[in-house]
């Protein structure tokens, strides 16, 4: 039922357009890949789409809000699409999966229909109670889902005696015993130690070869070599024994019309056997059939362009490639069998495949050796392979990316290959630390275990500054985290750990600010570690509400007190002085949706960044939103300064800074030199190349004097190495470096008389 629109609470409406518009590009995806894999993603994708759309037509989802979903509590693991949207469906709810069915089928008394209400009571039987502690012990589980940990917290709690909150847990998620699954599936072993982590587990992996499919290019070849050309040299040849005065057709000898017929025969079996013709690949080679066939029935029906023309086929064939029987040309053809008899990549896959199946599915490996081996005899005798074969670097390739390591090793291995990657591996190192302010082992790998599922949740299209939910509102770990107790040499570690992440991940992509799913486990590590860091987002620009949190004036005071003096202080004109007193926001809101608030915002943030980019706030474009988005960006350093200043990464990195600073401006080269096609592309490269531009000044201001002006000289060097045509497009960039570098404060809307510009990657206007 559609709700009144006099009823709007300042997010209805949210989500409807946006949904529409991610529906259309599935549905367009739709045909575009044939392969099975990627046509059921598509369905699941446009299955989605049309669940958000229905949602935000009928007012059953309130998108922008922290429970979105009225009877279902923030705790709950929803399903969310890009860009933040709840679909409605529950991620520990939905159809049982499979160690539901074969628990379900174990268990006398489960009814059908009722089967995950009665296996959540079944836990909480003796016999279910003693499941769950058995899980304790050995540590052999699995929590996909946060909500999958609830019963073990029970039987935790139970054996601790601590009955009071086992039963008020009890009482909490009752109610959802029908729709949602609380209890975890066992695994082989316990969770790998942190220090080791992967990017890809082994069964992903291992069902990533199992799906890969022949590629039809390579069967047509092959099947042209080793069918079709031994046919072809066999209707030149035989054509050349009717050659007389340098002609076909003038002599036949005898048997010449059944030994014809014989091989026409032959190649029609081959071409009709085949889905595909033979014709578009070899034109030449059907009609020399065609013609032979003609000639093997009625050599007198030949007309004389169509002996012309089996002249002219047979003269190219003999001087492109010699006589068929000739020595030159049997090694020719020796040469092309080789390339192709080697076995099919999808079936050295499902070899490679059968030997991931003695590995744990859910971990990672930390030897790939017995994996990478060469197929051997036995393999090659159940595969239907010709021998012992190497595997070929394709399958190497999808071997090596579920093998584990430290952070280091796998940014250096290749495996790790932007922060978003650090942040999907970093859960499992700061579970660990975390979890280790616990004194019964038991309780912290299970508090880890969580932690690692909630961190694969999805975060939420929220408005008006509202939290994500955190992890502590989940009441069992709110019930677990009653039980830590903190000591120094935990907070030296995740101080530690902290500095180690933050490091790696500048060091190997200096071009790039912090992603937002890396920051979360850096405020966990920091709070951890008891640090204060104001650890400040990547807002989108389609979805700000004209205010920032006091975190992020926080965040800008600080940084005002870092930049005082600096070089990226006069390229980006910041009065540090102001900066650095911003007073905090007023505490009171206003109770009006956002699109109707006053223009004039309460935010002293807001305000100054919104006078520097030279925007009116309250227009609600992403264009404007997104220049005062980015000078919050610029204030605030987009955490360098927490970073390099107060967790002291500038002592650390202070060898590599001027490298980082070469390797940001050496990727804006190749960036801003890409061909892109597409106008939308275009602009997220200049963004993407803006924001590496802004952490090079950065890294350039931690530089003492001398060795800033050295780094700018190699900068220079490279610059003037690059084409003409992209020197002059970028040399107002470049004198504003130049200037800056030489005391000037620059213009952030204007050019200077010299032409410098300040290098933006947001604007109203073309850039």
């Amino acid at each position: 039922m559609l709700k009144d629109d006099t009823e709007s609470d300042g997010t209805q409406g949210i989500g409807a357009g946006y949904a529409a518009f991610q529906l259309s590009k599935a549905l367009i995806a739709q045909g575009a890949d044939s392969e099975p894999e990627a046509q059921v993603q598509v369905a699941q994708r446009i299955a989605r789409w049309q669940q958000v759309l229905a949602h935000a037509v009928q007012g059953t989802v309130q998108y922008g809000a922290r429970m979105p979903m009225a009877d279902i509590p923030v705790w709950v693991t929803l399903e969310v699409a890009t860009g933040g949207f709840a679909t409605g469906q529950l991620l520990a709810g939905g159809q049982l999966n499979e160690h539901e069915q074969v628990l379900a089928a174990s268990i006398p008394g489960i009814r059908p229909g009722f089967e995950r209400l009665d296996l959540n009571a079944w836990y909480l039987t003796d016999e279910g109670l003693d499941v769950l502690r058995g899980y304790l012990g050995t540590g052999n589980y699995r929590v996909d889902v946060a909500e999958e940990s609830a019963l073990l917290c029970v039987a935790w709690l139970l054996d601790q005696h601590q009955v009071d909150e086992a039963r008020a847990l009890i009482e909490t998620i009752t109610p959802f015993f029908d729709r949602l699954r609380f209890f975890p599936s066992p695994c082989a072993k316990p969770q790998s130690s942190s220090a080791q982590v992967h990017v890809f587990n082994v069964g992903e992996i291992r069902q990533r070869l199992l799906e890969l499919r022949a590629q039809p290019r390579l069967a047509v070849q092959k099947q042209v070599i080793e069918i079709y050309l031994p046919l072809y040299d066999a209707a030149v040849a035989h054509f050349l024994l009717t050659y007389q005065d340098e002609w076909p057709c003038r002599v036949y000898p005898e048997g010449w019309p059944e030994e014809a017929a014989s091989l026409c025969t032959r190649f029609n079996a081959f071409r009709d056997a085949e889905e595909h013709t033979i014709g578009a690949s070899k034109p030449r080679l059907s009609e020399l059939f065609a013609l032979l066939e003609q000639c093997s029935g009625d050599p007198s029906s030949l007309t004389g362009r169509q002996v012309g023309r089996i002249r002219q086929i047979v003269g190219d064939f003999v001087r492109k490639h010699g006589l068929p029987d000739s020595d030159l040309h049997r090694e020719y053809r020796s040469r092309q069998r080789e390339d192709v008899a080697a076995p099919g990549h999808h079936v050295l896959a499902k070899a490679v495949a059968k030997r991931m199946e003695h590995f744990p599915a859910d971990d990672g490996v930390s030897d790939l050796t017995p994996l990478l081996e060469p197929v051997t005899a036995q393999e090659a005798n159940a595969f239907a392979l010709a021998g012992e074969a190497d595997l070929p670097r394709s399958i190497r390739q999808r071997v090596e990316r579920c093998g584990s390591g430290t952070i280091a090793e796998l940014i250096e291995r290749g495996l790790i290959t932007s922060g978003d990657t650090v942040a999907r591996v970093l859960p499992a190192m700061t579970a660990d630390i975390r979890s280790a302010g616990f004194r019964d082992p038991a309780l912290g790998n299970l508090y880890a275990a969580t932690y690692r599922a909630f961190r694969q949740r999805r975060s939420l299209l929220l408005v008006d500054l509202q939290s994500q939910v955190r992890l502590d509102e989940l009441p069992w770990v709110a019930l677990m985290e009653g039980q830590r107790q903190r000591h120094s040499l935990d907070a030296d570690i995740a101080r530690q750990a902290l500095i180690e992440a933050s490091a790696l991940t500048l060091t190997a992509f200096p071009q790039a600010i912090l992603p937002n799913k890396l920051l979360k486990e850096l405020r966990a590590l920091a709070e951890t570690a008891g640090l204060d860091l104001p650890f400040v987002d990547e807002v989108a620009s389609d979805i700000f509400m004209g205010e920032f949190s006091n975190k992020f004036i926080d965040a800008a005071r600080r940084a005002g007190r870092a930049l005082a003096g600096t070089l990226y202080a006069r390229y980006y004109d910041i009065d540090t002085h102001i900066l650095a007193t911003l007073p905090d926001k007023p505490k009171s809101r206003a109770s009006q949706p956002f699109w109707r608030r006053s223009s004039t915002s309460t935010d002293p943030l807001t305000t100054l960044c919104a006078r520097r980019a030279n925007a009116e706030l309250g227009t609600w474009r992403p264009a404007t939103n997104g220049t005062i988005i980015e000078q919050q960006q610029i204030v605030t350093t987009q955490n360098l300064s927490i970073l390099f200043c107060e967790l002291d990464l500038k002592t650390l990195l202070y060898p590599r800074v001027s490298s980082l600073a070469q390797a940001c401006f050496e990727w804006i080269c190749r960036r801003q030199q890409m061909r892109i096609e597409h106008y939308h592309g275009r602009l997220i490269m200049l963004k993407n190349t803006a924001y590496a531009w802004r952490q090079m000044i950065f890294y350039l201001s931690m530089l003492d004097e001398s060795e800033t002006a050295s780094t700018i000289e190699g900068i220079e060097a490279h610059f003037v190495s690059q084409p003409i045509a992209f020197q002059e497009k970028f040399r107002p960039v470049m004198i504003g470096l130049r200037l800056a570098a030489a005391g000037r404060r620059l213009p952030q809307q204007n050019r200077t008389i010299e032409g410098a510009r300040v290098f933006l990657g947001w604007t109203t206007e073309s850039h």
